[in-house]
């Protein structure tokens, strides 16, 4: 949900690696996730020929594999608007054309010519199919509807006109999820053998929203090539974490830099709310609510702890965004900044604000709690 986290998304992305708001919307891309799928061309040569504009002459485009965003496979240089590769491939793979400031597309290396325009990709057979599978999603009016909006969710006056906009922003969010998860369905059911369908595996993990037992059904029947992907096992695990930390089941102890989580709530009724400086989400959550709650609440029998993760940087500046973000809301109640970096991984947590309400003998009471939600849960929990 768009106001109910911070996290990257791929295709309209929120607010961050918030990756849980880092994330604008960006235009709607769907990153593919595939590598070979076969292709009747017998030469193992492939050049890639693009065309991105003359403002971009002078600067460098590098192409990657997807699988290591790090070290440039190669790079080029932008003339008259032009850039261009080639080399050799045995097996297809994912890449990712950027220069320093910003993404151009992301596409197939595979044997072949590959053309790259503004708004077009093709000439191989798996980009072919890439570009058709993208069109045939039709997302850009609703990517236009959520940028129109952003500026009213940032400069809203209060909480109640953000929830408002929020609100909105959700709606087209989800209808545009739906759209994509629909099309990926339709491409995992007649490729699930291939890594046609494990791109539209990967994009219904990343997006779908499911129980462990459901995933893990899932992934169960699928081809080895489906099953076995890192990025399938790492959504399976995160969705075990979620399913040993859901409501009903008692809380899992974090080790932070001065104490443990066990120290600050055990035998009390807890919110716990997991967050960073950066996330725009967080800090309108605290100011909006925690911080008011805390005041309203905190001789009334309820903890709040401030559960700080994924803050960017070494340890100082880490430590210098934390008391900077307490400053600046006026955040008094405890602190446990995560000192093993596990937090969220324990908890099966890829987006943030993420809020939890624990009871005094331990059991975790709800998860995933925002808005209006927050308070409502601390009053049914007081009376019993």
């Amino acid at each position: 949900m768009w106001g109910k986290s911070c996290t990257f998304a791929v295709v309209f992305l929120y607010s961050i690696e918030m990756n849980k708001v880092f994330q604008v919307i960006c235009a709607v891309a769907v990153i593919a996730t595939l590598g070979a799928c076969g292709s009747n061309v017998q030469s193992n040569q492939f050049t890639i020929n693009g065309t991105v504009g003359e403002e971009l002459d002078g600067k460098m485009v590098y192409l990657f594999n997807i699988e290591d965003q790090r070290n440039p496979k190669d790079s080029a240089l932008v003339t008259d608007g032009k850039f261009s590769f080639s080399g050799t491939v045995d097996t297809a793979w994912i890449a990712t054309l950027l220069t320093r400031e910003e993404m151009v597309t992301e596409l197939f290396v595979e044997p072949g010519t590959i053309v790259v325009k503004y708004d077009s990709l093709g000439g191989t057979p798996l980009n072919d199919k890439f570009y058709a599978f993208n069109m045939n999603l039709d997302t850009k009016e609703i990517e236009a509807q959520m940028e129109e909006l952003l500026p009213e969710y940032y400069n809203a006056p209060n909480a109640a006109a953000r929830a408002a906009v929020e609100q909105k922003l959700d709606s087209l969010y989800e209808m545009g999820v739906k759209r994509l998860l629909d099309g990926c369905w339709t491409l995992y059911h007649q490729n699930g053998d291939n890594l046609l369908g494990l791109y539209a595996m990967r994009t219904i993990a990343k997006e779908g929203t499911f129980t462990y037992s459901q995933f893990d059904s899932i992934v169960k029947s699928a081809s080895p090539l489906v099953a076995n992907d890192k990025q399938v096992q790492q959504k399976l695990a995160q969705l075990r974490a979620i399913d040993a930390t859901s409501a009903g089941k008692h809380y899992t102890d974090i080790q932070g830099i001065d104490s443990k989580l066990s120290d600050l709530i055990d035998g009390k009724l807890a919110l716990v709310d997991f967050y960073a400086s950066w996330c725009g989400p967080c800090r309108a959550e605290i100011k909006d609510n925690l911080v008011p709650l805390w005041k309203k609440y905190r001789n009334k029998g309820l903890v709040i702890v401030g559960l700080n993760v994924w803050e960017r940087g070494d340890a100082e500046a880490r430590k210098t965004a934390h008391e900077q973000v307490m400053s600046d809301l006026g955040i008094t109640y405890p602190q446990l900044v995560d000192s093993t970096l596990t937090a969220t991984d324990t908890y099966g947590v890829n987006g943030i604000p993420e809020i939890m309400l624990i009871g005094p003998d331990g059991t975790i009471l709800a998860r995933g709690l925002r808005g209006t939600a927050i308070e409502e849960a601390i009053k049914e929990a007081l009376k019993k």
